[in-house]
C-alpha cells in the first residue's frame, strides 16, 4: 500500500517525523522536571535559615544533599545538557517569536539556564570530587563576608532558572486535563518558596554577620589533646584555576551555542521562504502568511488572538477549528492530535490549528473555542466545543 503524498512530503515521513517531536518533548519534560525538583530543594533547604543555620544543615541531607549520591548526580548533570540542547533545537525550529509574553519569558530564560548556573554546578561537582564537605555555615559566611557577588550570583540564577521551570511547567500542566484543579495551587506554591528561601537565606545571613561582629559570643570548642603526633592526613586541595576555566568556557561555549542557533534560524527561515496561504477564520480574512507556519502560528503572527491553553503543543484542543474548504490537501491528523481530537468529542472536519500547516493556497475554518478560552470554562465544556462557545456569551 503506497503512502499519499500532499505537498511534496510522504504522509508516512509525516507520520514518522511526528513520533520522533513527540519523544523528544517527552524527554524535554523529564528533563525539565529534574531540574525543577533540583532548585525546588536547593530553595526549600534555605529556607529553614529562618529557624537557624542548623537547622538547615539538618535538613541537607534530606534536601539538597541527595544529588550527591552518584546516580542522581549524573542524572542530574545529563538532564542539564539534554534540556539546554533540546531547548536550543525548539528555538531553531520555532517559525515565529510572536506569542504570548509568558511564552517569551520562558525562551529567554532558556538561553541563560546553563551559563548562570554554570558557575554552581561545576564548584559543587569539584568540592564533591574532591572529598570537601562544605557545611551552610561556610557556605552563608562565603556569600555574606568573604565574596557576596557569589551571593547576588546565586540569586539571579534562582529567579532565573525558577521563572523558566514554573513558566515550562504551566504550560505543561495546562495541556493536561487532570490539572486544571492543580494549577490553582500551583501559582501560590511557586510564589511563596523562592519567597521564603530569600527570607531563610536573609535571615541566616544576618545570623552569620552577627558572629562576626560579635566572635567573643560564639564558643569555641578546642581539640582534646591526645598527646600523639599530628598523623592526620592533608587537606584536600581545589585548583581553583582549572574550576575557573572550566566555567568560562562553559559559559562562554553555551552563550555561543544560543547565538549560533539564533543566526541559524534566521538563515533557515530566509533560505526557506517558498510561497504563503491565505485563511480565512469565522469570515475574517487573514493577512497572508508563510507556508510552513501552522494555523495557530499564523494567527498569533497576524496578532489575531485564537484559544491556546497548552501553546500550540497539541494536547489541551482548545485552539480546534472546523475546516471548512481548502484549496490544497491537507495532510492527516498525527496519533497526537487524532487522541486530542477524540477526548475532546470534536467533530471529523476538525483540526487542530497547532499541528494544521497548510502548503498553500487558501483555507477558511471556523474556531470552535473562544479566543479568551480559559481554564475556569473547562467545567462548563464537559462534551462539546459548542458548550465552550456557549460560555463567551453567558462570561
Amino acid at each position: 500500500m503506497r503512502a499519499r503524498v500532499f505537498g511534496g512530503r510522504n504522509v508516512t515521513d509525516q507520520a514518522a517525523t511526528r513520533n520522533i517531536k513527540g519523544a523528544l518533548r517527552t524527554v524535554r519534560i523529564v528533563s525539565g522536571l529534574i531540574l525543577l525538583a533540583f532548585v525546588s530543594t536547593h530553595l526549600l533547604n534555605a529556607s529553614f535559615g529562618l529557624i537557624s543555620i542548623d537547622a538547615m544543615d539538618a535538613t541537607r541531607p534530606f534536601l539538597t544533599g541527595v544529588w550527591d549520591i552518584p546516580p542522581l548526580g549524573a542524572i542530574l548533570s545529563l538532564s542539564l545538557l539534554v534540556h539546554f540542547l533540546l531547548g536550543l533545537w525548539s528555538i531553531y525550529e520555532r517559525p515565529t517569536f510572536k506569542t504570548n509574553a509568558q511564552d517569551i519569558v520562558q525562551l529567554v530564560t532558556a538561553l541563560c539556564v546553563v551559563p548562570l548556573m554554570a558557575t554552581h554546578v561545576i564548584g559543587i561537582m569539584m568540592v564533591n570530587q574532591a572529598g570537601i564537605d562544605i557545611d551552610y555555615a561556610m557556605t552563608i559566611r562565603i556569600m555574606w563576608i568573604e565574596n557576596p557577588s557569589i551571593g547576588l550570583l546565586q540569586i539571579i540564577v534562582v529567579t532565573v532558572v525558577w521563572l523558566h521551570g514554573c513558566a515550562g511547567l504551566l504550560i505543561w500542566l495546562r495541556s493536561q486535563e487532570w490539572a486544571r484543579n492543580v494549577v490553582l495551587w500551583i501559582y501560590p506554591i511557586a510564589i511563596a518558596i523562592p519567597v521564603l528561601s530569600l527570607l531563610g537565606f536573609s535571615e541566616a545571613g544576618r545570623e552569620v554577620l552577627e558572629a562576626a561582629a560579635n566572635p567573643a559570643a560564639v564558643d569555641v570548642v578546642e581539640p582534646a589533646d591526645t598527646g600523639a603526633a599530628d598523623t592526620a592526613a592533608p587537606q584536600p586541595v581545589l585548583d581553583f584555576a582549572f574550576i575557573k576555566a572550566l566555567t568560562n568556557w562553559v559559559i562562554w561555549g553555551s552563550l555561543a551555542f544560543g547565538i549560533f542557533t539564533l543566526v541559524a534560524r534566521a538563515m533557515r527561515l530566509q533560505l526557506g521562504k517558498q510561497g504563503q496561504f491565505e485563511v480565512t477564520r469565522d469570515d475574517q480574512m487573514v493577512d497572508p502568511v508563510r507556508a510552513g507556519l501552522s494555523l495557530l502560528d499564523a494567527f498569533q503572527e497576524r496578532h489575531h488572538p485564537h484559544a491556546s491553553l497548552c501553546q500550540g503543543r497539541g494536547r489541551c484542543g482548545t485552539c480546534a477549528v472546523e475546516v471548512l474548504s481548502s484549496e490544497f490537501p491537507l495532510s492527516d491528523a498525527g496519533p497526537l492530535e487524532r487522541r486530542t481530537l477524540i477526548a475532546k468529542g470534536l467533530p471529523e472536519t476538525a483540526r487542530l490549528a497547532c499541528q494544521l500547516k497548510p502548503a498553500g493556497g487558501k483555507i477558511a475554518v471556523r474556531a470552535l473555542y473562544p479566543a479568551d478560552y480559559t481554564f475556569h470554562h473547562l467545567d462548563d465544556d464537559k462534551d462539546t466545543p459548542d458548550q465552550a462557545t456557549s460560555v463567551e456569551a453567558t462570561s
